[in-house]
């Protein structure tokens, strides 16, 4: 068997996600590969893409850093080999089941509209579908849960973004309130990432 996973354009796809910019913590500048897919994550959104059906693929998981993953962006390509999977002083490496949760409901969700694109972009890039069906679940912990229509055998996406707190008069479409509110900046929030595999270095942005 291999030691490198095969994939498609689709699951380089994901990169359009990692953090960028000079305060961006660097360790996180990169895509895991493993038998679920391809995976970014971000302190507020992720993003993982199935790989394709066919021969058997690796099973441990392994991380590409973002300058070691390919250009090509059709067809089926061999990834290179990549190195391991583990928190460690060049990467931090989270439980990534954590990052993606189930379909409990909220009532209403605020998020960074910028973010939301950069998903619904990779979400449409992946689908094969001509309506581009997503299905968008509010879950517990003011997360927004996206997936894709696919048939059978195809590879499936599936995205999470963390929600802003926002209590202002600003947002169209709001019962108005008895009394004005002061307005505030809205705060941004966080997704602990739970490492699973290593142990925590401190580094920049800690």
């Amino acid at each position: 068997m291999t030691s490198k996973y095969r994939v498609t354009g689709k699951n380089l796809a994901v990169g359009r996600l990692i953090v960028r910019g000079k305060a961006a913590d660097k360790r996180l500048k990169y895509i895991h590969v493993g038998p679920k897919g391809t995976t970014v994550i971000t302190p507020i959104a992720s993003a993982r893409v199935s790989l394709p059906e066919g021969e058997p693929q690796p099973f441990g998981g392994v991380i590409i850093p973002q300058a070691s993953i390919p250009r090509v962006q059709y067809g089926e390509l061999e990834l290179p080999e990549g190195e391991p999977a583990v928190t460690g002083p060049n990467w931090i490496v989270p439980q990534l089941d954590k990052c993606f949760p189930g379909p409990e409901a909220t009532e209403t969700f605020t998020c960074n509209g910028e973010v939301l694109r950069t998903l619904l972009t990779i979400a449409c890039e992946v689908s094969n579908d001509s309506d581009k069906t997503l299905r968008l679940r509010l879950c517990k912990g003011n997360v927004l849960r996206i997936d894709t229509y696919r048939q059978p055998g195809d590879q499936e996406f599936c995205g999470t973004i963390k929600g802003l707190v926002y209590e202002g008069d600003y947002i169209p479409g709001e019962m108005p309130s008895d009394t004005p509110r002061v307005e505030k900046k809205p705060v941004q929030q966080i997704v602990p990432l739970k490492m699973s595999t290593g142990r925590k270095f401190r580094g920049a942005g800690e």
